[in-house]
């Protein structure tokens, strides 16, 4: 039993107990409440218990030790109740935590290491572990932005992202000091570690200047990977590390991606599968023809060796390339083209597939991915958004084709989608308008739509491309390219005069059992009849 007692002329409490040579032992607990005195006693005499009877500490008691000062758990660990910590310097507590790291990916052991290299460089490799207090973990930080850019030469700051990202990862390795007794305190606690979207990094880049850079590239291989990375928009390297000729799906036009940073979440985190994009095909087939995967190398053998080679530096070369073909360097070159082309497929396509073949959440893709264009300002400035309304007909037949000219030549790598939306728009506006014709007999709205529908060399890929017609398998086994042309025509027609609801209608009558002459046919009927 251990008993508490007040000093003497001081406002301070003593602990004493017999210990098992009938000793009689104390220390002193300092200044303190009454109450909290007689609580110290009660734990003091569980721990003796648990001591005498061979026993672990509970978790109640493990958590109560943590709480104590460092001069009263001192006094513990030196009674022999409770094991004394480790003491260890910086270096040898780095080198522990890197080895107990075995299972993580290989660039998330970069990245320990990394953030390890730079505390050893800051404080010191003989530095005490517990003797870094919360106002050097801030020290620390407020250097990494300055003077810790060791990958450009050009500048030493790192971007706030940076700072954050690894400020978090020191954390993370303090907090596995905590986990194992050789810390009281994480120093890192409540330093801003949550990675913001950073606007003024995001930069747009289009096509046309990555075809340029392509262009510059020295081999079949270089101009393969920098369309990938534009048209796929992979993470870079981790994603083309472990892309192999078995992931390629020519027949059916599929990707297969593994992910080792999303991995550990498991299921399509680990892998996906994202359209092998028309653009990219040239490129990966002349790749293909080079290296004759199957033949003269394995199916198993990687697409892309420089990605796996650590003699080769993909940024670098990049950076030569750009400045080759005239351009500027943009900030983050493989994340602004992985964000390009996110935000090109956005305006194309349902957000949930588009970020399911990002292999991200569409919070994610919102926050550090979506750009905002000034060229899409451009076209919702021109474009009217409310249909029926005489103000918006008015201006949607003054925007006309220069709104296509906009939509087409804004950065979108297959044009016709961009026509294909604002053909949409000046069709529900002019919807109601009578017809009339030209000289040459062609028919035509108050915008020329319906002449556009049949001149324009883009017009049976927008049909072919919309969403109705490419879910109802209109194109499947035809063969008759000038019964094909007919109905496309007809279908510009039943558009403009009647409106899209009308030939829905139309089609989910007529479609199910019927051939395409005969719908060809029927339509041509209900036409006439108005």
């Amino acid at each position: 039993m251990a008993s508490i007692s007040k000093e003497d002329g001081r406002n301070s409490w003593k602990l004493s107990w017999y210990d098992s040579n009938k000793r009689k032992k104390s220390f002193r607990l300092g200044a303190m409440p009454k109450k909290t005195a007689e609580q110290f006693r009660t734990k003091f005499e569980e721990l003796e218990g648990i001591r005498r009877g061979g026993g672990s500490l509970p978790a109640s008691l493990v958590e109560w030790v943590d709480t104590l000062e460092p001069d009263l758990r001192t006094k513990l660990e030196d009674s022999g109740l409770i094991e004394k910590r480790r003491q260890l310097t910086l270096g040898g507590f780095c080198e522990e935590f890197k080895a107990s790291r075995k299972s993580v990916a290989d660039a998330t052991a970069v990245r320990d290491r990394q953030v390890c290299d730079l505390l050893i460089e800051r404080f010191g490799a003989g530095r005490m572990l517990e003797s870094i207090t919360v106002r050097d973990a801030e020290d620390w930080q407020q250097w990494l932005a300055s003077h810790a850019n060791k990958r450009d030469s050009e500048r030493k700051s790192l971007s706030s992202n940076t700072v954050r990202r690894r400020t978090g990862v020191a954390r993370q390795i303090f907090a596995t000091a905590i986990r194992w007794n050789l810390l009281r305190e994480n120093p890192f606690r409540g330093l801003a570690s949550t990675v913001r979207e950073n606007k003024e990094r995001q930069e747009f880049i289009p096509w046309e200047s990555v075809a340029a850079v392509i262009k510059t590239a020295p081999t079949t291989e270089w101009k393969a990977l920098i369309a990938f990375c534009r048209l796929v928009g992979p993470r870079v390297p981790s994603e083309l590390v472990g892309l192999s000729w078995n992931d390629l799906d020519f027949e059916n036009r599929r990707i297969t991606l593994r992910s080792p940073k999303t991995a550990h979440h498991g299921g399509e985190h680990a892998m996906r599968s994202c359209p092998m994009f028309p653009e990219l095909v040239p490129y990966l087939e002349a790749l293909s023809e080079s290296v004759g995967p199957g033949i003269d190398v394995p199916l198993s053998a990687p697409v892309f060796p420089m990605a796996v080679d650590p003699q080769v530096n993909l940024r670098t070369g990049l950076r030569r390339y750009i400045i080759k073909a005239g351009l500027s360097i943009w900030p983050k070159l493989f994340h602004n083209l992985r964000s390009s082309r996110e935000t090109e497929l956005l305006s194309i396509y349902p957000v949930a597939d588009v970020c399911r073949w990002f292999g991200h959440s569409a919070t994610v893709a919102a926050r550090f991915y979506a750009q905002a264009r000034s060229e899409i300002a451009e076209i919702a400035a021109r474009e009217p958004t409310i249909a029926g309304s005489n103000e918006c007909s008015q201006v949607g037949s003054k925007a006309g084709d220069k709104g296509t000219e906009v939509g087409s030549n804004a950065g979108d790598i297959s044009s016709p989608q961009g026509c294909a939306r604002n053909a949409q728009t000046r069709s529900k506006n002019q919807r109601k308008k009578p017809l009339s014709s030209d000289p040459d007999g062609s028919l035509r709205g108050s915008d020329k739509t319906v002449q556009w529908a049949k001149r324009d060399s883009t017009a049976p890929q927008i049909l072919k491309e919309s969403d109705g017609f490419q879910a109802s398998g209109f194109y499947s086994g035809v063969h008759s390219d000038s019964i094909k042309r007919d109905l496309e025509e007809l279908i510009s027609v039943w558009i403009e005069r009647h409106g899209l609801e009308s030939l829905a209608e139309v089609l989910a009558d007529l479609l199910e059992g019927w051939s395409l002459e005969q719908l060809s046919n029927a339509l041509s009927r209900r036409a006439e009849d108005g």
